[in-house]
């Protein structure tokens, strides 16, 4: 729950604060704990092919970048990422670096562009990471997430994007262990994991304290992260189901909300609303984990449509992009429907995102883009997004946005119901 303190400043409860506080690192150590189950620690893992229904790794993958990854441990030094020169001037690529509480750190061709890069990464919680493009990038905890992205333009393209993939190293410390690690609980059950979230929390902590810049928590939060066991049960219980209704409400003020779509700015509340902060950043591990800074890339979720009808696949929708109203970007944008778990869905073309790349699509005389998003197959299947048979999530992502993107002045039109 909210409450107000004699100032009148929003406040969370000290149970749900500090399961706001911790989601964000519980989600992280999960993940990094079935990741490295199955691929070593202090190694980059590559991806052949682009997300599928099959990838169950993390919530809301998009659909249009190669991946690879890998887990770190700057407690035993620094990393050395090193970037080749791109094959072309619209390849685009990014590598993203994760500390334990997923803020984020960027070596990518918004600063380096296609000529490459040599960049050193070193653990720092006295500084906050500073984004100048520089060769010395740091991160605010030992735990280091690495995430490499590499845009593949079309099938015929793919060979080349996995050559580029690979291209992009990652040097590890010289005595960095390689192994592989026990499985926890699952990285979207934590509000299922009863009290013991609390201890587990106390052991993240311990491996991964919060840096001198991370949002802290108060001393009543602190002390029940000291000593869980000291505290009654139903007393973390509820707080655990208070700080979840928060996260699936969304409730932050920092969401910007037009067209029937939804988007949130960055480090608006962080100083004057110590429980947004929190929510903001904790609404991002549940539902976006590894997702970019705005200024990377920004995603719109779809609330609504024209109508004020939730999403639904039996209900067929249009999307109708002007010709001089296209999302306005210097990388990519990209159009993805999820089941409401957050993973792609099935459908009978194998069809998860649409975007500038699409092949095939056809554009209105005026140069306007209608996207068809319905579950049945329309007459023509050139602009068709299927999407899943009832209740779904849907998503824009616009990459390397111009101002208008970055600073929520742009945001998608209208979904339209239409008639198949």
């Amino acid at each position: 729950m909210v409450s107000k303190d004699e100032e009148g400043v929003a406040k969370l409860n000290p149970a749900a604060e500090l399961y706001v506080w911790g989601y964000p690192l519980a989600a992280v150590h999960r993940t990094r704990q079935l990741f490295c189950s199955r691929s070593k620690t202090g190694a980059i893992n590559h991806v052949d092919d682009l997300a599928t229904p099959a990838d169950k790794g993390i919530v809301a993958p998009n659909n249009d970048t190669l991946y690879s990854s890998g887990w770190y441990d700057l407690a035993l030094g620094d990393l050395e990422i090193d970037v080749p020169p791109m094959d072309h001037a619209g390849r685009y690529w990014n590598v993203m670096i994760l500390d334990a509480f997923t803020h984020v750190a960027y070596v990518r061709r918004r600063h380096h562009g296609v000529n490459g890069a040599r960049v050193a990464v070193t653990y720092d919680p006295t500084t906050a990471p500073v984004d100048d493009g520089g060769d010395l990038v740091s991160i605010g905890t030992p735990t280091a997430w690495v995430i490499i992205r590499v845009l593949v333009d079309s099938d015929e393209d793919m060979a080349e994007a996995r050559t580029i993939q690979r291209a992009i190293t990652v040097k590890e410390p010289e005595k960095h262990p390689h192994q592989l690690t026990e499985r926890a609980g699952r990285p979207t059950a934590i509000a299922k994991t009863g009290i013991e979230l609390f201890t587990e929390l106390k052991r993240y902590v311990e491996q991964d304290p919060p840096a001198l810049w991370h949002t802290p928590l108060s001393e009543q939060a602190k002390a029940i992260l000291a000593n869980p066991d000291q505290y009654p049960e139903q007393e973390l219980l509820a707080g655990i189901e208070q700080g979840e209704k928060l996260l699936v409400g969304g409730n932050t003020k920092n969401s910007v909300i037009r067209n029937g779509w939804s988007s949130s700015k960055e480090g608006e509340s962080a100083a004057d609303d110590h429980a947004s902060a929190l929510i903001q950043k904790a609404v991002g591990a549940k539902f976006g984990l590894g997702g970019h800074l705005a200024i990377e890339n920004r995603s719109y979720i779809a609330l609504m449509d024209a109508e004020k009808q939730k999403l639904d696949g039996r209900r067929s929708l249009t999307l109708r992009l002007d010709a001089d109203d296209m999302p306005p970007c210097d990388g990519f944008w990209s159009l993805t429907a999820y089941g409401m778990d957050l993973y792609l869905v099935e459908n009978e073309i194998d069809r998860w995102s649409l975007g500038d790349r699409t092949p095939g699509l056809e554009y209105e005389q005026d140069g306007s883009l209608v996207i068809v998003l319905s579950h049945q197959k329309p007459s023509s299947s050139a602009n068709w997004l299927p999407v899943p048979e009832g209740p779904y999530m849907l998503g824009l992502r616009v990459y390397e946005g111009h101002e208008s993107v970055v600073d929520c002045a742009w945001f998608p039109p209208d979904l339209e119901p239409t008639e198949l």
